[in-house]
């Protein structure tokens, strides 16, 4: 039982996922309910697509199924992006109800603490009028914690859910799990890896807030070693012309540190 395949912006899951309740399947094209003798699992129709994620989208951001990584993204996608996402603004503003992602279930899959990118996800899907399931600490509250593996748990998931959002503490885990997986999966970070949808949020703010990018003047501060989101930006930021991080001989960089660091001196950037 199914509803067809139902195309959708974006890089959402393709197909229909009808939730079981207990072992009754109901059928919504034919208003039926099917009780099954097999464990509750998701009615799905059409094909699945093929294990593993599209690193190269050639260009085209429709062509997307997963996002694991910024270098996944070249110039003519972010900007299509930027359109895009213009798009879902003017759907916030308006506050009109969404149902360009009604039928469709996201899940968020976190082995480490967020606040603001696991509810700015499930907050997106719930304006465009899709549904969300989630767990905080897969670590701590999933069958992780019996020994089950990325794989197994992202093979489990994806039988209830049309799209995976994933944080994990381990790098490189967001493309062992879109390996793994027969629907989309985004990165929410993986570790000291890199976290993509944060360094397409800062691109997009930065082209909205300064008007350009191009000839822009950017400074990253702090654990660049460790810190994901200044690598994944950092790969977004060179897909675009004359981008530096180096100050000029008449531009003076310093910020001085908050009081909770205890440090006594300003730091102070090249060119000072």
């Amino acid at each position: 039982c199914g509803s067809g395949e139902e195309r959708t912006r974006g890089i959402m899951a393709r197909g229909t996922t009808n939730a079981s309740r207990g072992a009754v399947c109901e059928c919504r094209a034919s208003g039926r309910s099917v009780r099954s003798q097999a464990l509750p699992r998701p009615c799905r129709s059409g094909p699945r697509r093929r294990r593993g994620v599209k690193v190269r989208a050639e260009g085209k951001l429709s062509d997307l199924t997963s996002v694991v990584e910024s270098q996944q993204f070249d110039r003519g996608m972010l900007e299509d992006l930027f359109e895009v996402t213009k798009e879902m603004e003017r759907i916030v503003e308006d506050g009109a109800e969404c149902s360009l992602l009604a039928g469709k279930v996201m899940g968020t899959l976190f082995y480490e603490p967020s606040t603001r990118t696991r509810l700015s996800f499930e907050t997106a899907m719930c304006r465009l009028g899709g549904k969300v399931v989630s767990t905080e600490n897969a670590r701590e509250f999933s069958s992780v914690a019996k020994g089950e593996t990325l794989e197994d748990t992202v093979r489990t998931l994806e039988q209830y859910v049309d799209v995976i959002v994933l944080r994990h503490f381990q790098a490189g885990s967001a493309r062992i799990a879109a390996d793994a997986a027969s629907v989309p999966l985004i990165s929410a970070g993986d570790g000291p890896g890199q976290h993509p949808t944060q360094a397409l949020l800062d691109i997009y703010t930065i082209q909205k807030e300064i008007g350009r990018i191009d000839e822009t003047k950017v400074a990253l501060v702090g654990d660049l070693a460790n810190g994901r989101t200044a690598r994944s930006l950092a790969y977004v930021l060179s897909k675009f012309d004359k981008v530096s991080s180096k100050p000029n001989d008449q531009t003076l960089v310093c910020r001085c540190p908050p009081p909770w660091l205890g440090l006594q001196t300003p730091v102070v950037g090249p060119g000072c």
